[in-house]
């Protein structure tokens, strides 16, 4: 096994991060229109954050984590904006239908917001997006991938931070990093919700950790 390393996303990583999230969450289609979802995904999380880091092998990504401390920059928005839009081209010059993806993310979008307001978690230091390949998971991407993040996190002055998830991902793997779940909600209405199941909003203590970057972090 080649060793792991931690650098800051670049944009020649898209597609394979777009591959990643495509297998993740978009196993109905495959192809370029996994792909191009996958993509999708990536430039509608990576709107909205303010540190990202990919785990690589050989400088293949294996694995990618976003956080956000405030808000971003403009040209970050409108640089994966712009990113979306043109996968959004793409999947629809492939058949697919990406105004039902860019729908999903709304609703999904308002429902996290709902949530965020019935929890006491400081909506100023967000872990935005998390993802490991299949082919990585077991061994110790995702617990580096959150530490960086983390230590960023209290870098930038934060005592905790939240993050969203729901049944449709390995929300487990959060209550066993010892973070508390501080709102849910539940869409079980016999398939009717185009969300899924149960959505959580969990809320990390970031007291304690030492806001020391990585030297491959911006």
């Amino acid at each position: 096994m080649k060793p792991v390393e931690y650098r800051r996303l670049h944009n020649e990583d898209v597609e394979a991060l777009g591959t990643i999230l495509g297998d993740t969450w978009h196993t109905y289609t495959d192809g370029r229109k996994r792909v191009a979802c996958g993509v999708v995904d990536l430039a509608n999380f990576a709107q909205r954050n303010t540190f990202a880091e990919v785990a690589v092998i050989d400088d293949s990504p294996i694995g990618v984590i976003m956080a956000r401390a405030g808000l971003p920059d403009k040209q970050t928005q409108d640089h994966w904006a712009s990113i979306k839009h043109h996968a959004c081209e793409e999947l629809d010059k492939l058949g697919g239908c990406a105004s039902d993806l860019t729908r999903f993310f709304d609703v999904m979008e308002q429902a996290d917001r709902d949530l965020l307001a019935h929890s006491d978690c400081d909506p100023d230091f967000e872990l935005v997006l998390f993802a490991v390949s299949s082919e990585a998971r077991g061994l110790g991407v995702g617990s580096m991938l959150m530490d960086h993040a983390q230590r960023y996190l209290a870098a930038q002055g934060a005592s905790k931070a939240f993050l969203f998830t729901d049944t449709d991902c390995t929300w487990e793997y959060y209550e066993h990093r010892g973070m508390r779940r501080a709102a849910e909600q539940s869409f079980a209405d016999g398939g009717a919700s185009i969300l899924p199941e149960r959505m959580f909003v969990y809320e990390m203590n970031l007291e304690g950790i030492k806001g020391v970057m990585h030297a491959a972090l911006p």
